[in-house]
């Protein structure tokens, strides 16, 4: 699977940013983000376990498709991985306990 222009350019964007001493801005992981055609924030789905949602409700990813983990871990992890982009990203995140 090829990766297209638009996106391509975003990530090597990402990767030169990131490579350098300093964080990546948040505008800049906003953007990235954004030229996937996700907009920030991300959450939790309220009716799958570990399925991640943007701001629009569209699906972004989900952990665990296999269902090889228990759902408390799949949750876990997907929790983990929303909070750590959206404080990135410059969201104040609501801390839950999975």
């Amino acid at each position: 699977m090829s990766i297209g222009t638009p996106h391509r350019a975003a990530i090597e964007a990402f990767n030169a940013a990131s490579a350098k001493a300093q964080p990546v801005s948040q505008r800049t992981i906003r953007t990235v983000f954004l030229v996937q055609n996700v907009e920030l924030s991300l959450r939790l789905s309220g009716t799958g376990i570990g399925v991640v949602l943007d701001r629009h409700g569209c699906d972004v990813f989900t952990v665990d498709v296999n269902n090889e983990r228990p759902d408390e871990e799949a949750l876990a992890i997907a929790l983990l991985i929303v909070e750590c982009v959206n404080a990135e990203a410059g969201f104040a995140t609501e801390h839950l306990d999975a």
